[in-house]
């Protein structure tokens, strides 16, 4: 056996055993404590949610591909493990220039594709990936039981994480490991080879559970609330009166008159349409506020703080949740490629390598998962670039531009470019008839 032969081998999964070092810190870890409050908190909290809501959908919009690696001249496949785990916009750069000579093909219709639009009889697949982004960054974790037909993936069935009680115990030998679940009052036992286990490391404990971004907002968030609820209370009832009124000359015997002056209070005095009457009395009054203006409490602005606080932690620019008192064109267009840049495609690279490591060597044909591109086209660029130059572009590509489908009558350059001679093979087509293109071909022709 060659040297790179003994490496492969030796790098094989399939061969590690483990060191001992991996059962240090945790066996079966349990979920925290934490986890059914941060579910909870989607749903009580507005910010919380849309913040939340924001990054799920626009995660749940990316376009997904398969490829497979192939020899360009055998046309057998490959294993490229580097293409794999390349990222991004370099995995997308190698695919399609793999594919324009024939050492990749596109397969629009491979059965991990239908998983992904497909997961499970109760949800689409939009619904699927948007969960799967909302679980994890509210925990940072995302579990989903794969649903097998002879050995291949058929469906995948989300678990909340606080219903997975205990992870993989390390200490058993790989085929002995299991998840335990509840659902429905009832308990199950699972195999690790039927869960996809997707979490955030905890540098803590990076062999534990996961810890989402929510678990580190857990003030932040919770202080919002509870500015939110004083607010409610002090408009509906809050056991504690606004000022206190003392009339001298009142005393427990005499109930009546002070009932008395406590109705004409209520009639003359309460209910929002009389709010800041001047009430004029006479004989010696004393009186005492109990309470704090809001205005010296500066609600609004805390208010605002912690809210701009949560969307910048989820890198979510205030355009993107309607906040826009200093936006502009320019800005709101940029907040689209910053959503793209740092929420969506961090999230998107999670789940590919998740799908790559656990779903997609079950369907025995190397296939590579890849997605599109997130971040908008930038069209304003695209524009400049053509209007530098408009003679090297065609009636179509301007046409299509602007949203409009080619027209029959309108085919070719507008002109000639320097140096280009007309119906040139393979160059150019022929100039549209009554357009300067035909006379500029017809000068040359002349020359």
């Amino acid at each position: 056996m060659g040297m790179l032969n003994r490496v492969r081998a030796a790098l094989s999964g399939s061969k590690r055993k483990g060191t001992g070092l991996e059962l240090s810190r945790w066996t079966s870890a349990p979920p925290r404590r934490e986890v059914p409050a941060l579910l909870a908190a989607y749903a009580e909290m507005p910010w919380l949610g849309t913040v939340v809501d924001t990054v799920g959908d626009a995660f749940a919009g990316v376009t997904w591909r398969a490829f497979q690696r192939r020899d360009p001249t055998t046309r057998k496949a490959l294993v490229d493990v580097s293409l794999r785990r390349a990222c991004g916009d370099e995995r997308r750069e190698r695919l399609k220039a793999l594919v324009d000579v024939a050492g990749a093909v596109e397969l629009p219709d491979h059965p991990l594709l239908r998983l992904l639009a497909d997961p499970n009889d109760y949800m689409t697949g939009r619904d699927f990936a948007k969960l799967f982004c909302t679980h994890y960054d509210l925990t940072g974790e995302f579990f989903a039981v794969v649903e097998e037909l002879a050995g291949v993936p058929v469906g995948l069935w989300p678990v909340p994480p606080d219903c997975v009680l205990a992870l993989p115990d390390l200490s058993k030998p790989k085929g002995e490991r299991t998840y335990t679940v509840t659902a429905g009052g009832r308990m199950f036992t699972l195999p690790t080879a039927s869960v996809v286990y997707v979490k955030r490391l905890n540098p803590a404990d990076p062999l534990g559970r996961g810890i989402g971004i929510a678990y580190a907002l857990g003030d932040e968030v919770d202080t919002d609330e509870h500015a939110a609820r004083y607010t409610k209370n002090a408009f509906y009832n809050n056991m504690l009166p606004g000022a206190v009124i003392a009339i001298e000359g009142f005393n427990e015997s005499q109930a009546g008159p002070a009932k008395a002056f406590k109705e004409s209070l209520a009639r003359e005095y309460g209910g929002p349409a009389n709010a800041g009457r001047v009430m004029i009395t006479s004989g010696k009054t004393t009186f005492a506020r109990l309470d704090t203006p809001f205005r010296d409490m500066q609600l609004v602005d805390l208010r605002r703080f912690l809210m701009d606080f949560v969307r910048m932690v989820y890198r979510v620019p205030p355009e993107i949740v309607g906040d826009v008192t200093s936006s502009n064109k320019a800005t709101s267009f940029s907040a689209r490629e910053h959503l793209a840049e740092q929420a969506t495609k961090p999230r998107a690279e999670v789940f590919l390598a998740a799908i790559q490591k656990h779903l997609a060597p079950r369907f025995d044909d190397d296939v590579i998962l890849s997605y599109d591109s997130p971040v908008p086209a930038d069209r304003e660029h695209r524009l400049r670039v053509m209007g530098t130059l408009p003679s090297a572009f065609s009636f179509d590509e301007w046409r299509t531009e602007a949203g409009f489908k080619p027209h029959p009558e309108r085919q070719g350059f507008a002109e000639l470019l320097p140096g280009q001679k007309a119906n040139e093979p393979q160059d150019t087509p022929t100039p549209a008839a009554g357009s300067s293109a035909e006379a500029n071909a017809e000068a040359i022709s002349g020359d």
